[in-house]
């Protein structure tokens, strides 16, 4: 592989939010002559002139010595558009830069020197900044958790960075997906925010031998717009969230090294949180007729955990089963290949 950093930047209708991403890339401090890198956009099915819009901000920096181009991946999925970005990427460290991240000048240098000074390092976060679109919405402060924001400070014990501003080793990458792995997890697919791609990324990194770490000197501030800090797309967001991390227990009790069954544990949860379901639903409408007030956002935030989680385990009890069985067997198979 050839030592340099290629930014991956995978966008769905990402027109209005690409020229300040590019414009804080341009402005990369980037000795060429020690700092190979390139810039990848992956269109992902977008339908406002993404690509167009891109190729035109960029045009207007005069910097010959970063390649740049854009492809295009018509099937919708986060996943998708990032793995068709890491084949064609030049590059052995792959930057993910979402098309709302901000990197601070110093952010391509710094993430190719410290990935080359420890080849143990096989995924490496940074710090995002929350920076709502002004004027930010009344309260939005309160539910900045819900973003991309803040120290990563849970890495080196639960093994995962978020995808944002993480860099992760290309070899690693297309080892597994030449091993057959797949991700359950699919990335945004247009308006469903089925997230936690990184995360598993990350997880499997782990389990083939890497560190995943996180270092709070690597800063990037992550715009919010304005129609992402409503109400009701917080609301949506917990849904996601929620059902993400149902479809992530595929790996859970392989890290924990967890032997009970993975069907009975999945299968017991699927009831439990049936119960739950039912009882906060019970619960909420007797508030409701109650007070005869609407619902807080706390409120619906609450019953939409529970509902994300029971949603997807109603739809995805089989496959969480059947891809945990397939992880065992290929590290199975890896670490077999190891000692021969």
């Amino acid at each position: 592989m050839v030592l340099g950093v290629s930014v991956i930047i995978c966008s769905y209708n990402g027109a209005a939010r690409l020229p300040k991403t590019l414009q804080h890339l341009a402005l990369q401090q980037v000795p060429a002559e020690d700092i190979p890198w390139e810039i990848i956009i992956v269109d992902n099915a977008s339908t406002d002139g993404t690509t167009s819009i891109a190729k035109t901000e960029w045009s207007n920096y005069n910097l010959p010595d970063v390649g740049f181009k854009v492809l295009q991946q018509n099937r919708p999925g986060k996943n998708y558009a990032f793995e068709l970005g890491v084949k064609e990427a030049r590059y052995e460290f792959i930057l993910t830069c979402d098309d709302d991240n901000w990197l601070y000048p110093n952010y391509v240098a710094t993430a190719f020197k410290t990935m080359q000074a420890d080849t143990s390092i096989g995924a490496l976060g940074g710090q995002g900044i929350f920076e709502p679109e002004q004027p930010a919405a009344d309260g939005i402060e309160k539910f900045k958790e819900f973003y991309v924001t803040g120290p990563q400070t849970w890495a080196p014990e639960q093994h995962w960075v978020y995808g944002a501003g993480s860099v992760y080793k290309k070899c690693v990458f297309i080892d597994l997906i030449n091993s057959g792995w797949q991700q359950i997890t699919t990335g945004r697919q247009g308006t469903k925010l089925v997230c936690g791609e990184d995360v598993e990324i990350c997880f499997m990194i782990y389990l083939m031998g890497y560190k995943v770490i996180a270092y709070d000197k690597l800063l990037f501030k992550h715009f919010v717009p304005l129609k992402r800090q409503s109400e009701n797309y917080i609301i949506k967001l917990n849904f996601w969230l929620s059902y993400s991390n149902v479809l992530l227990n595929s790996y859970f009790s392989i890290l924990h090294n967890d032997k009970r069954p993975i069907k009975s544990v999945i299968n017991k949860w699927f009831l439990s949180s049936t119960l739950t379901v039912i009882k906060n639903t019970l619960s909420l409408v007797y508030q409701k007729i109650k007070t005869r007030n609407s619902l807080t956002i706390k409120q619906k935030i609450f019953y939409n955990n529970g509902y994300g989680i029971w949603y997807a385990l109603f739809l995805n009890r089989k496959k969480i089963i059947d891809h945990h069985n397939r992880v065992k067997a290929l590290l199975k198979l890896q670490l077999a290949n190891k000692t021969t």
